[in-house]
């Protein structure tokens, strides 16, 4: 008896140190912040050519498209104005029609890479990872990944709806405005919108496609083509369905980015052969750390939009404001319109290509971090 006692101490302590091994002490933000900047580290190209080429890479064809059509009607002497709505409505079908393919495997691939960096720069079991073996996990989750961003798009653009008729009512809405005029009153104001605008989460395409094509036929129906909507008075007191509706869009947008930010490092990491399989395990282990995930998402999304308005909303407006009128009165045309809106584009996407995979690197080391946590 002895001597099975004493030979079942080691056993048990095996266990307990093992068990202690595997056991992660409680993660903290900056810890994933820097395992965040750790992937970027190990696989930068890989993660930059896919955000190219599944991000960026649709809303340049969509800008070049917009910039294509716009001046080949100008040189065949089309009114401007005539043209606009067309070129901007196709601009959107292609975006939406390439983008709900490449916004999904995207999404799959980036994660699949962040989710192999090793905890350790030295860690033997670091992976090799190519590019061509992150679009291939994606492509065999396809499905997973194809509900995901349904059942997320349908929640955060239903958020939006009641968001934006809010907004709109307060005259706070980018729908509410076409024009940039030529004042510091009317730049500023343009600037805090567009601000306002990056608050909510972007659903992803082809639900963004539709929200910003639904934007710009309110635009068009908000003002003259003078822009005097900007010089409209700003409700002060808004009616209590609108309020509620925005309030209601708000805690809908916040509650759905803190719960399903971490579906597709669910989807890339354990998957599952059902399309739903991932749902219940990432809302369970969202709900158990709610606060923090809440916190930690939110605080990312507002730093990128800070640095967003500072780098390229503010500039932009200041051009639209300034420059672009000086230049349609010196060459007196409008083709400077249709090609620095173009530019305009094309220059956001390029910014996305480090800020779309930051966000999803974040979301992956999260996940990785609360799931070892437990």
């Amino acid at each position: 008896m002895q001597q099975v006692i004493s030979g079942a101490l080691p056993l048990a302590g095996e266990r307990d140190r093992a068990v202690a091994s595997h056991a992660q002490p409680r993660a903290a933000f900056g810890s994933v912040l820097q395992a965040t900047f750790a992937v970027f580290a190990h696989y930068p190209l890989p993660i930059l050519a896919c955000s190219l080429l599944c991000f960026a890479g649709v809303v340049i064809v969509g800008a070049l498209s917009y910039a294509a059509v716009m001046l080949h009607g100008m040189a065949m002497q089309n009114s401007y104005f005539a043209l606009a709505a067309h070129a901007f409505y196709l601009q959107m079908q292609i975006q939406a029609a390439i983008g709900a393919f490449t916004f999904l495997i995207g999404r799959g691939a980036i994660t699949w890479i962040a989710l192999r960096v090793p905890a350790c720069a030295d860690d033997p079991a670091r992976a090799e990872v190519t590019l061509r073996a992150a679009f291939g996990a994606a492509l065999r989750r396809w499905r997973p990944l194809l509900a995901s961003s349904l059942l997320y798009g349908a929640l955060i653009t239903l958020s939006l709806v009641g968001i934006t008729w809010m907004l709109r009512e307060a005259r706070l809405d980018v729908s509410n405005y076409r024009w940039v005029r030529r004042d510091a009153n009317s730049i500023l104001n343009m600037t805090v919108v567009r601000a306002i605008a990056q608050l909510p989460p972007d659903p992803g395409s082809p639900f963004t496609e539709l929200y910003s094509a639904t934007r710009y036929h309110l635009a068009r129906q908000s003002g003259s083509s003078l822009g005097w909507s900007l010089y409209q008075p700003a409700t002060l007191k808004l009616p209590a369905p609108l309020l509620l509706a925005g309030i209601a869009g708000a805690l809908l947008a916040f509650a759905t980015e803190a719960l399903l930010c971490m579906r597709t490092a669910r989807i890339m990491h354990a998957p599952e052969r059902g399309i739903f399989q991932w749902l219940a395990p990432t809302l369970r282990l969202s709900l158990t750390h709610f606060w923090r995930v809440a916190a930690w998402r939110w605080s990312v999304r507002l730093a990128v939009v800070v640095l967003s308005v500072a780098g390229l909303t503010l500039p932009i407006a200041l051009h639209q404001g300034i420059m672009i009128p000086a230049m349609v009165s010196e060459v007196r045309a409008y083709w400077p319109y249709p090609v620095n809106i173009s530019a305009y584009t094309i220059g956001t996407a390029l910014i996305s290509v480090f800020t779309i995979p930051f966000s999803l690197s974040f979301e992956a080391r999260m996940y990785l971090a609360l799931t070892n946590e437990r």
